[in-house]
């Protein structure tokens, strides 16, 4: 009797895992015309980015920022709503704001740091600013208040993505994600089914595509959620909080994280 009660235990908790959703779909939504970034904080309220002009809609106001002179948005970065960063590729240039979206410090890389051609910018968890700078092929961390880049990584000659979250940054060579902290110490890699294109990561989780499909993983529970309402190629993934937004040329799809 024990060991039929045991093997049917076994067979729920199995069936459990493999049903166990990462995800809960929400909804679909036409994507706006020069619709480049849409996204839901811990509050519930939106932020978008129409035609380079950032959108912030509480329940009490709509606030707005843009810059028509440093060009288009590159990286928009919200995940720490008492300073938002924005990121001016083309211009080599940063603003950060806070969270009526109000400038609090502008950032010229190319009078402040000519030694660095960020490719990549955004928030660390540390009131630091995560680089990944093209001429040295390395991620470097720039304070507030510092002079000179400090650099944090070896040189990563050949990447096909970058990102980071918090304090970690990511990269991407063939289908091995591989991290490193705020000083430098590497995480364990991450081993993407072949062919897999990373979108984003948020902590455990890892949004990935591979062929028409995407997929979400708990790197903690190895579990992965292949998100089944998605039927069109998605172009990009912007996690803030437990909110995903999937942006494909023509759709928004949004979830929310168990």
């Amino acid at each position: 009797m024990m060991i039929k009660l045991n093997t049917v235990l076994l067979m729920f908790l199995t069936a459990f895992t493999v049903n166990a959703q990462i995800a809960v779909f929400k909804k679909e939504l036409v994507r706006p015309s020069q619709l480049t970034y849409y996204a839901l904080n811990h509050l519930g309220e939106t932020s978008s980015i129409v035609s380079n002009e950032i959108a912030k809609e509480t329940l009490l106001k709509i606030f707005t920022f843009k810059d028509p002179f440093l060009g288009g948005i590159e990286n928009y970065d919200e995940r720490n709503p008492l300073q938002q960063l924005v990121f001016y590729k083309n211009t080599q240039h940063v603003i950060l704001l806070d969270n009526q979206l109000s400038v609090k410090e502008k950032i010229n890389f190319i009078d402040r740091f000519p030694e660095i051609d960020p490719l990549y910018v955004a928030l660390s968890a540390q009131a630091s600013i995560w680089v990944f700078d093209q001429t040295s092929k390395r991620w470097c961390l720039i304070a507030s208040n510092s002079s000179s880049p400090k650099f944090v990584s070896n040189p990563i000659p050949t990447n096909e993505f970058v990102t980071t979250s918090g304090n970690f940054a990511y990269w991407q060579i063939k289908n091995v994600v591989t991290g490193i902290d705020i000083y430098g110490n590497l995480l364990e890699e991450q081993i993407l089914p072949s062919r897999s294109k990373l979108l984003a990561v948020n902590g455990d989780n890892y949004i990935y595509k591979l062929n028409k499909g995407v997929f979400l993983l708990n790197r903690s529970t190895k579990e992965t959620q292949r998100l089944r309402e998605i039927n069109d190629d998605i172009e990009k993934a912007i996690i803030v909080a437990k909110n995903v937004s999937l942006l494909s040329s023509q759709k928004l799809y949004l979830y929310t994280l168990n």
